[in-house]
């Protein structure tokens, strides 16, 4: 069949359901040789070919099938869902402009209080999204009904849609496509009905593996509790999946091992990177990546530079990493702001060293040198003395004092003037030290460096996160409502109330700094 004849018979055929709106069965008929017309095409290679030159008069002329998917009977409803399946597996791309005519209806009926034809639309709907693509103008559909519809049932209908979609057509969307992806996820991860929530945290699952990052930017922007089930969520998934590939395992095998838990929580951290908790400014070393055994969830063990942690790195009497007391603590991944690979930091660690090695040989060469020029001076002045006769040796020297006994050593006489120091040679020399005391002026540099380096840090997930929203605002700000504006508007005045709080802490420790400095 070619494209005129296919053309010929769909414009036959709806004609025919038009004139019989009162005989059910010669819509039936009309319905079934459309897709027979469909099917023959499938079955002559290569599929799709003349589906896909149909021109836009033709897919216009189909557009009265979404006026019989509200019909009262549920055969004729039954019918149309299987002609519309057959065309999306035929037609497939090009079935897209005419798609989103259908899907408001298809969506509105899987939605209705009608059970048996909401499953025959909830079918043909998973099929259509399988089968064709949707990005673009028909995704942004599913999104705004998700956040428009009252309908509990509307939207767990666009919720599994959108996560069909997502796994069948994640290699072909563009950015607009994942931030309208992130709107309709961060709406649902909101909803009031638990069922909607559930398939949300489906939905999430499969946007974090695909989109990582993404979904790290999705989970700082929700609230605590909705974290909390989140992570509780994708542990659970993490130790069921364990469970499934390993028959016999021990309490040690059920952690999830670091690469897991860092393509689970989507979070770029790595056991020897150096970290920040942000909210109570404690720096240090990350030592431990996964779960705790009798706690939910993904965890980050710490070792921190100062005593302000709860443990050694042991929970409940086991040992997760060892460090001194009081100088281990874990936290969440959320919490916790790398600020330093481990190979940038291994690599630091090696030019102090290196710096530390140059220093002890310049100070072990300088101190070598001036030895070897004072012994030379002694050698010097010992050849240009005269020799000394037997009669002067024997003869004590004016300036050299009589001999002093026992009992005058004791009682010292107040006219003697104290003793000469004794002249300096090679080994009376002081030991060079390996380590310096820093001077106080130090330590307060040392100081405001920390607190500059905190500000920063903080500051720049101010920037990253008001950056994220203001370019998701741009790509859907022009058909936002006043109530997204105005939300937003007020995203950004906390914004910078918090840049202005974190300023002023600054400020006053540079004030502090300041004033230590002059003091010393």
């Amino acid at each position: 069949m070619n494209k005129d004849a296919l053309a010929t018979t769909l414009a036959r055929e709806m004609d025919r359901v038009a004139r019989n709106s009162d005989n059910w069965q010669e819509r039936m008929t009309a319905l079934n040789e459309m897709q027979r017309a469909f099917e023959q095409l499938e079955s002559h290679p290569p599929i799709g070919t003349v589906a896909a030159s149909l021109s836009t008069e033709v897919w216009k002329t189909l557009r009265p099938l979404k006026n019989m998917v509200q019909d009262l009977r549920s055969q004729i409803v039954k019918e149309v869902c299987s002609l519309l399946t057959t065309v999306s597996r035929v037609a497939r791309d090009a079935m897209a402009p005419f798609l989103r005519d259908v899907l408001p209806t298809l969506v509105e009926v899987c939605g209705s209080g009608n059970k048996v034809c909401g499953s025959y639309c909830g079918d043909c709907l998973e099929a259509i999204v399988t089968q064709t693509v949707i990005k673009g103008a028909t995704l942004r559909l599913f999104v705004d009904i998700l956040l428009e519809s009252k309908s509990k049932r509307i939207r767990l209908c666009c919720i599994s849609c959108l996560r069909h979609a997502l796994v069948t057509w994640s290699s072909v969307l563009d950015k607009g496509d994942v931030l309208q992806l992130e709107r309709g996820l961060h709406h649902a991860l909101y909803d009031a009905s638990s069922s909607c929530r559930t398939q949300a945290h489906e939905l999430f699952k499969v946007f974090q593996t695909l989109f990582p990052k993404r979904a790290l930017a999705v989970m700082s922007t929700v609230d605590y509790k909705i974290q909390k089930r989140l992570e509780t969520f994708l542990s659970s998934d993490v130790v069921d999946s364990m469970k499934d590939t390993s028959s016999n395992t021990s309490v040690d095998e059920n952690i999830a091992p670091v690469q897991q838990v860092q393509a689970l929580a989507g979070f770029n951290l790595d056991v020897g990177d150096r970290v920040c908790i942000l909210d109570k400014e404690f720096f240090g070393i990350v030592r431990f990546l996964g779960e705790i055994i009798g706690v939910k969830g993904v965890w980050v063990g710490i070792e921190l530079d100062k005593a302000y942690g709860k443990n050694d790195g042991g929970v409940k009497g086991r040992y997760y990493f060892r460090c001194k007391p009081k100088h281990g603590i874990f936290a969440r991944p959320q919490q916790v702001f790398l600020t330093m690979s481990r190979s940038k930091f291994h690599e630091q660690q090696l030019q102090q060293q290196r710096k530390i090695q140059d220093g002890d040989s310049f100070a072990r060469g300088s101190d070598a040198g001036s030895a070897a020029e004072l012994g030379d001076e002694l050698e010097h002045d010992k050849g240009t003395e005269p020799p000394v006769t037997a009669e002067e040796v024997a003869q004590p020297s004016p300036s050299t004092p009589p001999p002093v006994t026992a009992e005058e050593a004791a009682q010292p006489s107040p006219s003697s003037p104290p003793p000469a120091p004794a002249p300096a040679s090679s080994l009376d020399l002081p030991a060079p030290t390996d380590k310096l005391e820093p001077s106080k002026l130090t330590l307060v540099l040392n100081q405001a460096s920390v607190a500059h380096r905190r500000y920063l840090n903080r500051l720049l997930i101010h920037v990253r996160a008001e950056l994220e929203e203001h370019e998701r605002f741009q790509n859907y700000g022009a058909t936002a409502s006043s109530a997204d504006a105005v939300q937003y508007l007020q995203q950004l005045q906390n914004s910078a109330q918090d840049k202005i709080v974190l300023s002023d802490e600054f400020i006053q420790k540079i004030i502090q700094a300041q004033q230590a400095a002059r003091e010393s």
